[in-house]
């Protein structure tokens, strides 16, 4: 193996190295842009921008709902979407119900969650942050709005969610 004339001869294990370090450079590259993001979406769900997660104008420009509605440290609804707004109230509002609700997500292995109502609201009574970027939570929240709409009991809900999933994952 040789390079342009007149240079060294390179060797396999030459050949090998560069190989090597090309692989590790790309590696931490992308390491870095993962890292990136996740630092992105933590600062978004810190009071910065909630464009990121879901597409809209930040705080000022939706006219900042949910500030009266935890207490001052913690998780806010300020600047969330009306419709997210809205699952956290239903669910807190319905606490009974998502209570018997499994959640399908892998929230209990994860944030040691026991049901539905634990990603919207946590036992000391704040919001919980899991909900608001989590499409599983919100699609079961939509089911349980729906159903409730429509008259059902909490046990017929929670027994559709089940068969919907096929299969609780946690226990409620």
């Amino acid at each position: 193996m040789t390079d342009v004339e007149g240079s060294a001869p390179r060797t396999q294990h030459d050949v090998m190295h560069q190989a090597s370090v090309s692989a590790l450079a790309l590696g931490i590259a992308v390491l870095l842009i993962v890292a990136g993001g996740v630092v992105g979406v933590a600062m978004g769900m810190r009071g910065g921008s909630h464009e990121m997660m879901w597409g809209g104008p930040g705080p000022a420009a939706q006219g900042a709902v949910g500030s009266e509605r935890a207490g001052s440290s913690g998780f806010q609804l300020d600047g969330m979407p009306d419709h997210m707004v809205a699952h956290y109230e239903y669910a807190r509002a319905n606490a009974g119900v998502y209570a018997q609700v499994p959640c399908y997500c892998g929230c209990q292995e994860m944030l040691a969650h026991r049901n539905l109502e634990d990603c919207f609201v946590t036992p000391d009574g704040m919001w919980e942050s899991h909900a608001s970027g989590c499409q599983v939570c919100i699609d079961e929240s939509r089911m349980i709005m729906r159903m409730m709409g429509r008259g059902m009991d909490p046990r017929t809900i929670r027994d559709r969610i089940v068969a919907h999933y096929d299969g609780p994952m946690m226990s409620a």
